[in-house]
């Protein structure tokens, strides 16, 4: 798309915010009628990237601001938001974690139990990336994996487009990379959105450490699910990798031994986790998981302590996704005190009513999982997404939090293309699979992730009493 088509669907798209607005239409009021509009443009420039998605999001909050959605100091609020600080102590660790290689370490330590048989090396990368990607951004575990994952594979001399070895490890390491996120709260922005959204609409917070309860055995079972239909869908052509642990042996001595600054980055890594995880445990303070992450950031910077400078992490850092998630706060906040988002709920849930949650909730899922291909943004997808799936399930009379995870969660299932999510373009920039045969494998483990998450309904359900 050149810069013209661009400039025209930009400002063709606003321009329809304005006539949605001052339109006369039916009972709605200027902010209602704004908030449609609003919707449709968010919608057009994720799926169009006529200007940057990050921009975006500085738009939304600019026209809520505009036409009276929100006050200016609360639009503004969400850049500063919670959720926010969260993502930023993510980005933090793992710039300071990517400097000391000690992303590289822990996954190479994990390959290095894995010998040289071709199934079990697979796994192993698709474990490491999975764990690293748990604690550090989706894209950062793909580019730390993605070479790792080349290097073995110029070992059997693995023919770019035909080796089924190079399909399933590079496209395994895309999976892994988008399925670790899921973990934990810091692991991908869907989650903390999605954390926000359900406190936001029902007033239960989900701590750290309850949602990591549920979502480290959904991205462990859900990266052993696409383990192994990589392999029924593309068996290796080789049993073995001679010479694979010698890779992992080498790259290893080229780290060596950890130094001072090494120690350091892993104690102040050690007392992050700790204190995200305080509050489950131990009354401390209201939105303690967000102070904690303020702290963190403080610890990795304060001279004669942390490891990290500023002009590091300022230019290292995505600053990007903190403005792409505020927009995606800011419309769901939005649609909800406007009241867009129950309208289109109870008219949604009006073909549902009677239906079980589990029907209720797998329909969610699949939707929220396939949509990530018109969007191309787990951020994006989740952000239109979750608050809709929370207000349908309160028409419903159902659980709404529930309802609310499974979107957040489906809205990560960016399996089919490799333009859905970076790690997915990272593994294809490669040239060792082509974007049919990640459709082939991407659309059955849409089918089955959408069938685990509700599987574990019950066990989400009794953890959120």
């Amino acid at each position: 798309m050149n810069d013209k088509l661009k400039l025209f669907i930009a400002v063709a798209t606003l321009s329809v915010v304005g006539i949605i607005a001052y339109i006369p239409l039916g009972d709605f009021t200027l902010q209602q009628k704004a908030m449609i509009g609003i919707s449709i443009l968010a919608i057009v420039y994720w799926v169009t990237e006529c200007v940057p998605i990050p921009v975006t999001g500085i738009v939304i909050i600019l026209l809520e601001v505009v036409f009276g959605v929100f006050p200016l100091a609360k639009g503004l609020s969400y850049i500063a938001s919670d959720v926010n600080m969260l993502i930023l102590a993510g980005l933090v660790i793992s710039i300071a974690l990517s400097k000391y290689q000690l992303d590289r370490l822990l996954s190479l330590k994990i390959l290095s139990f894995m010998g040289e048989n071709t199934d079990k090396i697979v796994l192993g990368m698709m474990l490491a990336t999975a764990l690293l990607s748990m604690w550090i951004p989706n894209t950062a575990a793909a580019a730390i994996m993605a070479p790792v994952a080349a290097g073995m594979l110029e070992l059997i001399r693995a023919e770019k487009g035909k080796s089924n070895a190079g399909k399933i490890m590079m496209i395994g390491v895309a999976y892994a990379a988008t399925i670790g996120g899921i973990g934990t709260p810091v692991g991908t922005p869907p989650v903390p959105i999605t954390i926000r959204n359900v406190k936001d609409a029902t007033g239960y917070e989900i701590t750290f450490a309850k949602w990591m309860a549920w979502g480290v055995p959904i991205a462990l079972v859900l990266t052993i699910i696409a383990w192994k239909l990589l392999t029924l869908f593309y068996p290796p052509e080789v049993k073995s990798i001679p010479g694979g642990r010698s890779i992992v042996e080498r790259e290893l001595a080229k780290i060596g031994k950890l130094n001072k600054q090494q120690k350091t980055t892993l104690a102040i890594f050690g007392v992050a986790v700790i204190l995200w995880l305080m509050d489950s445990f131990y009354p401390v303070l209201p939105n303690w998981t967000y102070i904690a992450s303020l702290i963190i950031i403080i610890l990795y910077l304060m001279p004669g302590v942390g490891t990290l400078s500023w002009d590091e992490v300022s230019r290292e850092a995505d600053w990007g996704v903190l403005f792409l998630v505020a927009g995606g706060l800011a419309l769901g906040g939005g649609l909800r005190e406007t009241g867009i988002v129950k309208m289109l709920a109870d008219s949604i849930a009006t073909g549902l009513t009677g239906a079980s949650p589990y029907l209720v909730n797998i329909v969610i899922a699949l939707v929220a999982g396939f949509s990530v291909t018109v969007f191309c943004s787990i951020t994006a997808t989740s952000s239109a997404f979750v608050p809709i799936a929370i207000a349908i399930a309160s028409s419903l009379g159902m659980d709404a939090r529930f309802t609310g995870i499974v979107a957040g969660i489906a809205s990560c299932f960016a399996f089919l293309l490799p333009a859905n999510t970076p790690p997915n373009a990272i593994a294809y920039s490669y040239g060792y699979f082509k974007n049919y045969e990640m459709a082939k494998v991407g659309l059955v483990l849409t089918l089955l992730s959408s069938i685990v998450l509700i599987a574990f309904m019950p066990v989400i359900t009794l953890l959120t009493g």
